[in-house]
C-alpha cells in the first residue's frame, strides 16, 4: 500500500504533469488519490474471496492452454523445416522427396503411409504374388531364436531407428551378432521366418536405406547390426588391411598410421567411424582423388539364393587349404591370425580402383564415379543386397612431405584452368585433393561453423567429437517445443565468441574472391611436388593479372583450411537454422570435361557449393527463401544436372530417396532373387521375389 502511494506521489509530481495542471492542482489530486485507495487488508480479503480465486484459475489455465498450443505449433512447423543433415557421409543430401531416372517410372510409397498387416499383391502383367506377414507367434518364436544365436543382450525388440536424415521406422529386432557364424546365422533364420533383413554399420546414411521404412514394407524387418566384428588386420606386409563388416574407417586409419601408409578412404564423416563394409556397399568416395571411392573384389560375403538358402562366397584370395575349415577360418579371422600361409600369393583380385587416378586424367564426357556403377563384383555397390562379412583393402604410400595452397580464383574458368592444366595432367604427379568451395561456403562457414572449427581443432577428428555429435542428436531428438533444431541454435549464437577460422591473410583472400581451391599437393619421390609447383606458375603467369592469388599455407594454416572444409556441411545446416530458411543438399557427378556448374533453380536465396574438384564430383546445398518448396527446387536442380550429362546420387547411396537406373536394380535383383535384403532400396519392390511368380 505504501509502495503504490509512493508511486503515485512520483508520477503526479513530474514536471510534465506540473506544467499542465500545476503544482497545486496536482498535490490536490495525489490526496484525493490517497484517500480513496482500498486499504492493504482491503486487497488481501479481494485475493482471498472465492470468486477472484476461480477467476485466477481461470486466467492460469487459459494462459497455460494458450501457451501449449503455440509450443505445439512452433514444434510441429521445426518438425516440417527441410534441413540438411549436417555431415557428409561421403566426405557427407536432403529432402525425402525421390528423385528418378527418366527410364524408370518406380515410385515407392511416401514415408508414413500406414503399415498394413494385411497381405499385399504385386501386379506383374496379369499375375499376383502376395507377401505373407508371419503371425504374431511366429515373430515372437522368432525373437526367441535370435536371442539364443547371439545371446540376449545383443538383441532389441521392437526399436524405431531413424536414419541420420531421412528416413523412420520400427524394427522387429536389432541384433548385433559376435562372431561371422552367428551372422550366418541370423541371416538364415530371417529368411526361414520370412522377414526382411536389412545390413547396417553405423547408420550414418542419408538417403533412408540404413533404417526400416514405415508402410514401405509390409513384411516386418530384422536390422542386422555388424558393429561388434570390427577386427582389423594388416596383411602383405602392411600394403593391405583385412576389416571385418563392423570395422570403422577411423580405425582403418589409425591402424594404417601405424604402419606409416594411408588407408583407403578418409571422410568428412570419419569422426561417425563409418563401416569399412558400407563404404564398400554404396562405393563412398571422399576427397583423396590418388585413391578414389571404395572398391574391392577381395570379399567374404554371404547372399540368399533363389532356394532362400544362405550361400557364403569367399574371394578374399586364400589359399584352398585355408578355405576348406570354414569354422577355423572364421575364428582366425574374427581374432586377426589370419597367417601369411594361409594367403595366395597369386591371388590377380583388386582391393582398389588401380584405374581411377588414370581415368579422372583423361578429360571425356564420362563422369569419373557414381552409385549406379555396375562394376565389379556384387558387394560393389550393392546397397545391403548382400551381406558383407569382410573385406580386404589396399593401403597407400604416406607423401614424403606435402604442400597445401590456398587459391583464389576471379571466376570458375580460372579454377577450372587450374585443375585441368596444373593438377590433371598426369596420373603420377596427381595432387593428393584438389576441393573446391565458393563464396556463399566461406560465408555460411564464417558465420555458422566457428564453434564446430574450434573443437575440431582443440579434439580432433575421433570418438570424442563423436560422443558430442551423439549427444546433439540425442537432445534434438526430443520430443519437446524446439529441441529439433536447439543445438544449431546455439551455434550459431555462439558463432561469435569463436575466433575466426581462417587467419587474416588466408580470410582476406576468401572474402575477397566468389571461387576457392583447396590443393593438397605430396612428394612420393618422383618430383611429384616440384612437378606441380612448376605447372601452377605457368598457369599463373598465363591468365591476367589478378585472376589468381595464390596463398602457400604451412603450421597451422594447414590445419585451419582443413577445418574450414571438414565443417562445411555442418556449417550450413546450422546457417540455415540460424536464419531460419529450409536448405537441402545435392550430391552429384558432372562430366569431367564440364566446366559449368548447374544453372540454380528460382528462389534459392544462399548457395554453398563444395566438393571433390578433381574428379567433379559436387556437393550443392541450396537456401530457399520462405514460400519456396525445396523439394520442387531439388528436382528442377536434378533435371538440370542430367541434361548436362550429370549422374546422381554421386557418393550417398540410392536408399529410398532416388530410383536407381534399370541396369542397376536388375544387377541388385540378381543378387538377392527373393527379395530378402533391403527391400524397396533404389526403387526396387518391396514384394516377395519382387512380385514375380517365377
Amino acid at each position: 500500500d505504501s509502495r503504490l502511494c509512493d508511486s503515485l506521489a512520483w508520477l503526479l509530481k513530474t514536471p510534465t504533469l506540473k506544467r499542465g495542471a500545476g503544482e497545486a492542482c496536482t498535490e490536490t489530486c495525489l490526496q484525493t488519490v490517497v484517500k480513496g485507495l482500498p486499504s492493504a487488508g482491503m486487497w488481501a480479503r479481494v485475493a482471498q474471496s472465492p470468486g477472484m480465486r476461480r477467476a485466477g484459475l481461470a486466467a492460469w489455465t487459459i494462459g497455460a492452454m494458450g501457451a501449449g498450443v503455440w509450443a505445439n505449433e512452433r514444434m510441429h512447423a521445426e518438425r516440417r523445416r527441410v534441413l540438411p543433415p549436417g555431415y557428409r557421409s561421403c566426405c557427407e543430401g536432403a529432402s525425402p522427396t525421390k528423385l528418378h531416372y527418366h527410364e524408370s517410372p518406380l515410385q515407392a510409397p511416401p514415408d508414413g503411409s500406414p503399415r498394413s498387416t494385411e497381405p499385399v499383391s504385386a501386379s506383374v502383367g496379369s499375375a499376383k504374388v502376395a507377401n505373407t506377414v508371419p503371425p504374431p507367434e511366429a515373430l515372437a518364436q522368432l525373437q526367441k531364436r535370435l536371442q539364443e544365436l547371439v545371446g540376449a543382450p545383443h538383441v532389441r525388440r521392437n526399436v524405431v531407428q531413424k536414419g541420420a536424415r531421412l528416413g523412420q521406422g520400427e524394427a522387429l529386432a536389432v541384433v548385433s551378432p559376435g562372431s561371422l557364424q552367428q551372422a550366418v546365422d541370423v541371416l538364415q533364420a530371417c529368411v526361414d521366418a520370412g522377414v526382411a533383413v536389412l545390413p547396417q554399420g553405423a547408420n550414418t546414411g542419408l538417403t533412408g536405406g540404413s533404417v526400416p521404412r514405415n508402410g514401405r514394407e509390409v513384411r516386418p524387418t530384422v536390422v542386422l547390426s555388424m558393429r561388434r566384428l570390427n577386427t582389423i588386420q594388416p596383411i602383405d606386409g602392411g600394403r593391405r588391411l583385412l576389416c571385418l563388416a563392423g570395422a570403422g574407417i577411423y580405425d582403418a586409419s589409425e591402424v594404417a598410421k601405424g604402419l606409416n601408409k594411408e588407408s583407403h578412404s578418409i571422410l568428412g564423416s570419419v569422426f561417425l567411424n563409418p563401416t569399412v563394409a558400407a563404404g564398400v556397399a554404396f562405393g563412398s568416395g571422399g576427397t583423396q582423388i590418388r585413391k578414389g571411392p571404395a572398391y574391392t573384389e577381395r570379399v567374404l560375403y554371404a547372399q540368399v539364393n533363389k532356394d532362400g538358402r544362405v550361400e557364403v562366397i569367399n574371394s578374399l584370395g586364400l589359399v584352398a587349404a585355408a578355405r576348406k575349415d570354414t569354422q577355423s577360418l572364421y575364428a582366425k579371422l574374427e581374432s586377426g591370425d589370419l597367417q601369411p600361409s594361409d594367403l595366395d600369393s597369386r591371388c590377380q583380385l583388386k582391393a582398389s580402383d588401380t584405374q581411377y587416378a588414370h581415368n579422372v586424367c583423361k578429360t571425356n564426357h564420362a563422369v569419373s564415379r557414381f552409385n549406379a556403377d555396375t562394376r565389379g563384383p556384387s558387394p560393389n555397390r550393392c546397397e545391403g543386397k548382400v551381406l558383407i562379412l569382410a573385406s580386404i583393402h589396399d593401403t597407400f604410400p604416406t607423401p614424403q612431405k606435402t604442400a597445401s595452397y590456398w587459391i583464389g580464383c576471379k571466376d570458375l574458368a580460372a579454377a577450372q584452368e587450374v585443375k585441368h592444366a596444373a593438377c590433371l595432367k598426369d596420373a603420377r604427379s596427381l595432387p593428393r585433393s584438389i576441393e573446391y568451395v565458393n563464396g556463399d561456403t566461406v560465408t555460411a562457414v564464417d558465420k555458422g561453423g566457428r564453434v564446430m572449427c574450434y573443437m575440431v581443432k582443440q579434439l580432433g577428428i575421433g570418438p570424442t567429437l563423436k560422443k558430442l555429435w551423439d549427444m546433439k542428436l540425442a537432445v534434438e531428438t526430443l520430443p519437446l517445443p524446439f529441441f529439433s533444431t536447439i543445438g544449431d541454435q546455439f551455434l550459431f549464437y555462439a558463432n561469435w565468441l569463436m575466433p575466426e577460422i581462417l587467419p587474416k591473410h588466408m580470410m582476406d583472400v576468401a572474402r575477397h574472391y566468389d571461387h576457392h581451391l583447396l590443393l593438397s599437393v605430396g612428394e612420393y619421390g618422383g618430383g611429384e611436388l616440384a612437378e606441380v609447383k612448376q605447372r601452377l606458375a605457368r598457369v599463373e603467369e598465363r591468365l591476367p593479372p589478378g585472376s589468381l592469388n595464390i596463398v602457400e599455407c604451412a603450421g597451422e594454416d594447414v590445419a585451419a583450411m582443413d577445418h574450414f572444409r571438414f565443417c562445411a556441411a555442418a556449417a550450413f545446416r546450422t546457417w540455415c537454422v540460424g536464419n531460419g530458411l529450409d536448405g537441402i543438399s545435392v550430391d552429384y557427378a558432372l562430366p569431367k570435361d564440364e566446366r559449368q556448374l548447374p544453372v540454380p533453380p528460382e528462389g534459392v536465396v544462399h548457395r554453398c557449393i563444395y566438393g571433390h574438384f578433381g574428379c567433379n564430383v559436387i556437393h550443392d546445398d541450396l537456401a530457399v527463401k520462405p514460400g519456396v518448396d525445396p523439394h520442387d527446387a531439388k528436382m528442377s536442380l536434378k533435371l538440370v544436372v542430367e541434361g548436362m550429362g550429370g549422374r546422381l546420387p554421386a557418393e550417398h547411396g540410392h536408399g529410398t530417396e532416388y530410383v536407381a537406373p534399370k541396369a542397376t536394380r536388375a544387377r541388385w535383383e540378381s543378387m538377392d532373387p527373393l527379395n530378402m535384403m533391403n527391400p524397396g532400396v533404389g526403387g526396387l519392390s518391396t514384394d516377395t521375389k519382387y512380385g514375380h511368380t517365377t
